[in-house]
């Protein structure tokens, strides 16, 4: 069997060690994988993968990447290694421009192969090429996003983890980003994204999994969570939904 991508075990994170929001989960991700993470509001969804790139302390258990032990790195450390974390919001530079944005986040890539990765980012997102000279801060949300996938992929990172990049978009901008989504785990990288937009997400990951008051509810295909037959309730954490 091969190692997962991702593996937490008993992991427990939050921000007061008093008060964890993460309590104990088991999870892993395996290479080329497209998952989103689920739930209600307040279920620890955004404090999980925060935790395991590193933004959020982890108080218990532990995590792996690529079968190496990352438990309370730092964020560049464990983007050194290949996993690159888009937050939900402050995820690009609104006073600089497209370019500058890539410019910048491929500052730790050797001088000679700078060039060659911001021109791979404007190949992959056309749109972002038809406008590198604009200002990122009058973009469109959705455009935003892409740009801060751009960012995060410009260091060919093998594991992409995003918190909520459909949150405020339109249904339009929605489609947008998650068609580009779709690209980008059909190239090869591996995507775990927390997402509210539980049907439009389903459509294009392979896996979900569900949590609840900080813990993993479920954990199923996006066709049998398609096919659930209380899928309202099991996403709101009711109880017997998960059973």
């Amino acid at each position: 069997m091969s190692v997962p991508v991702i593996a937490t075990r008993g992991y427990v994170a939050g921000y007061e060690r008093d008060l964890p929001i993460v309590k104990g989960i088991d999870f892993t991700l395996a290479k080329g994988e497209f998952v989103a993470i689920f739930g209600p509001n307040g279920a620890g969804k955004s404090t999980f993968v925060k935790a395991i790139a590193g933004v959020v302390p982890c108080f218990g258990g532990t995590v792996e990447l690529d079968g190496a032990d990352i438990t309370g790195h730092k964020p560049h450390e464990i983007l050194k290694r290949g996993m690159a974390f888009v937050p939900q919001t402050e995820n690009i530079f609104t006073t600089l421009t497209i370019r500058e944005n890539l410019q910048l986040a491929s500052q730790p890539l050797p001088r000679e192969r700078q060039t060659g990765a911001i021109e791979r980012m404007f190949e992959m997102f056309p749109d972002l090429a038809r406008q590198s000279g604009r200002l990122a801060g009058a973009l469109s949300g959705g455009q935003r996003q892409m740009l801060a996938a751009a960012r995060a992929l410009l260091l060919e990172p093998s594991v992409l983890v995003l918190d909520e990049p459909s949150a405020g978009l339109s249904p339009k901008l929605v489609s947008d980003v998650f068609a580009t989504l779709k690209e980008i785990s059909q190239s090869g990288v591996t995507i775990l994204l927390v997402e509210q937009n539980v049907r439009a997400a389903l459509r294009i990951v392979e896996r979900g999994v569900v949590l609840v008051d900080g813990q993993l509810r479920y954990d199923a295909s996006a066709q049998e969570l398609i096919d659930h037959p209380n899928l309202g309730a099991l996403f709101l954490g009711a109880e017997g939904a998960h059973a």
